[in-house]
């Protein structure tokens, strides 16, 4: 009976805890209450719910990297650029359902969302190449996208005002005039 009731406290408070999670998934629906609004999404916040990890093997007398993790991986040499889950990030602009998001500063440095197969979330976008891996071009290189990486989705707060902005005034009143 005990260890029923320790349980139900723990499954009780991994409820509690789960509910409590400042951020909700971005979805199309709330971009179309965004935009509804004539709010920018430029002015949002996002996050990414899960690490993207983008991979590129380099020559071994290549000196000039890019801004990611060097590695040594069975002899080669690997341009690793890692992009931590919670990251913050802004929406540059918006194309044909794309969103084009930068989660650092400099040129070249976008990486694409586009709305999953159900239309419901903003997901990492890939080129897919035969060989099935993700690709995508970033910092002006060709990077494998990290089986991991798959299905990353665009976060935001959930107290962002400017998202659910409520507008109110109060009313002084009508006073009957006398004549």
């Amino acid at each position: 009976m005990r260890s029923i009731s320790k349980l139900f406290l723990i499954i009780l408070a991994l409820v509690i805890i789960s509910s409590c999670s400042n951020k909700i998934y971005y979805t199309t629906s709330l971009n179309a209450k965004v935009v509804e609004k004539g709010l920018s999404v430029n002015k949002i916040q996002f996050y990414l719910s899960k690490k993207i990890v983008f991979t590129r093997e380099l020559p071994l007398n290549n000196s000039a990297l890019a801004n990611g993790e060097i590695k040594f991986e069975d002899g080669r040499l690997i341009d690793q650029i890692i992009i931590k889950k919670n990251t913050p990030g802004t929406c540059e602009y918006m194309d044909n359902g794309f969103m084009f998001m930068s989660f650092e500063e400099g040129d070249n440095k976008l990486i694409r969302f586009n709305p999953d197969d159900a239309g419901k979330f903003y997901v990492l976008y890939m080129n897919q190449h035969p060989d099935n891996l993700g690709k995508i071009r970033y910092d002006t290189a060709m990077y494998t996208i990290n089986k991991g990486s798959f299905g990353a989705r665009l976060w935001v707060r959930k107290d962002q005002d400017y998202i659910l902005k409520v507008t109110n005034r109060v009313a002084t009143g009508k006073i009957v005039k006398e004549n």
